[in-house]
């Protein structure tokens, strides 16, 4: 019988996987029809909706550098979607990750050039810590407010994005305006201060002060893969004492260390797959996806993500089992805020082409993302994915325009056709006449959402 119901177990998981990804995905098909539909209407053709769609999707994969574009841009998607995520499960809508990914960017702008001569190891942690910071402080405000006197969180974040987008244009244009630039930009930060770009890498790890921070991440990285292997009950086993099992954890975090700064710079300058001087994928990415494993493990596998989805889903049961839930809402927002914040340090130290923050700085990437976070059901491995089918939109639409003459604002008609029907999913099967799962009706996005 047990071993029948173990091997049950694997395809059940896949089948509830399965149904939970159905109701995003018809969002998205029945989002592009939408599109379809407008560009039909609109232009009289339907070989139009064709060269429109084949435009996005050559330029997203297929131009030069267009698949490293569209990862380029999936970056702060993920950022962004994570910090919406942890707001969503703690039951707050943090509607400002757009005015928390400029003041991030300040942060960072300001650090990035305000120190000359530190290593690599020491500014470019310092410079992502600054935006981090940056972010988390000003998201702190509304989730204090919201705690201390339920001055509901919408509202202020809102207006703190307005304050926010004032204030870096203030900050660029006068107290860290750059003197020796005609245009109205803050210095260019340090080089040492700048996210690696993929191509750069070789060079970058030449420097053994660079491969020591590398090895530093990847020790690190390696303990806490062995940690989790080993918490296992049947792997927890093998090991006679707590303090074993930490030993060889921190063993395989010291070898996973020793052996990437030996061997990742020789192997890099002897090979190395990206030879495009000019293509702009930076190791942003692997942070972003470091980052959303993180947040899943916050979520699921912590004390404090337990208290932040029990607060979430219940405030008055948490509160009646103890938990505070004053400091949840203000530490919640105060890691989406560092999430944000991140996002817009990323922007300044990795993309943008002057390397500084210029006084017309806009993303809109905050705003995109509650679409995301929402399509993803605010699960960290879900939003990796919707990024990335957005960062493809974003980084499409440009060809789409040039090759069909359908105005590239059309992928944000599409995107908010996602949200409507990711929000709505009634109105989803009304139009493809299917039947509301069990509970489904009764589920709730966010306490935030609307009261």
């Amino acid at each position: 019988m047990s071993s029948v119901a173990e091997a049950r177990a694997p395809r059940a998981d896949w089948l509830r996987v399965l149904d939970l990804l159905s109701m995003p995905a018809l969002a998205m098909v029945l989002a592009f029809v939408g599109g379809a539909l407008i560009i039909w209407i609109t232009s009289g053709s339907l070989i139009t909706v064709g060269e429109a769609y084949g435009g996005m999707i050559n330029g997203a994969f297929f131009k030069t550098r267009g698949f490293s574009e569209t990862l380029v841009a999936t970056t702060p998607y993920i950022f962004l979607g994570l910090a919406l995520a942890l707001g969503f499960k703690a039951g707050l809508f943090n509607i400002g990750v757009e005015g928390q990914f400029f003041v991030g960017a300040i942060g960072a702008a300001w650090v990035g050039s305000a120190f000359s001569g530190l290593p690599a190891i020491i500014h470019l942690p310092l410079a992502l810590g600054a935006g981090a910071l940056g972010g988390a402080l000003w998201a702190m405000i509304p989730g204090y407010l919201k705690a201390k006197t339920g001055a509901h969180e919408v509202i202020n974040t809102i207006m703190m994005n307005y304050i926010a987008f004032r204030l870096t244009e203030f900050v660029v244009s006068g107290p860290l305006r750059d003197a020796h630039s005609s245009a109205v930009q803050t210095p260019r930060v340090a080089p040492n201060a700048e996210l690696w770009s993929l191509y750069a890498i070789p060079e970058r790890l030449g420097d053994p002060l660079n491969a020591l921070g590398v090895a530093l991440v990847c020790a690190f990285l390696g303990w806490t893969f062995a940690t989790w292997q080993t918490a296992r009950p049947s792997a927890a086993r093998r090991f006679a004492s707590a303090s074993q099992r930490r030993l060889a954890t921190l063993g395989v975090g010291a070898v996973v260390g020793i052996v990437t700064f030996l061997v990742l710079p020789p192997l890099t300058r002897a090979w190395w797959l990206l030879n495009d001087q000019y293509d702009r994928l930076h190791i942003g990415i692997f942070l972003a996806l470091v980052t959303a494993v993180a947040v899943w493990r916050l979520l699921w596998k912590t004390t404090l993500g337990f208290e932040m989805r029990m607060v979430g889903a219940n405030p008055d049961a948490a509160k009646y089992a103890g938990i505070n839930s004053t400091r949840n809402i203000v530490v919640t927002m105060a890691l989406s805020g560092a999430l944000a914040g991140v996002a817009g340090t990323i922007e300044v130290l990795g993309v943008s082409i002057c390397r500084c923050l210029p006084l017309f700085f806009s993303s809109g990437y905050g705003f995109d993302s509650i679409a995301i976070a929402l399509l993803a059901q605010n699960h960290p491995f879900g939003i990796v994915l919707g990024s990335f089918v957005f960062g493809a939109m974003r980084n499409g639409a440009d060809l789409m325009e040039l090759n069909s003459g359908v105005s590239k604002y059309v992928i944000s008609l599409i995107q908010g056709l996602v949200l409507l029907f990711v929000a709505a999913p009634a109105m989803v099967r009304w139009l493809l006449r299917l039947r509301a799962r069990a509970g489904e009706e009764q589920a709730t996005i966010t306490r935030g959402w609307g009261g």
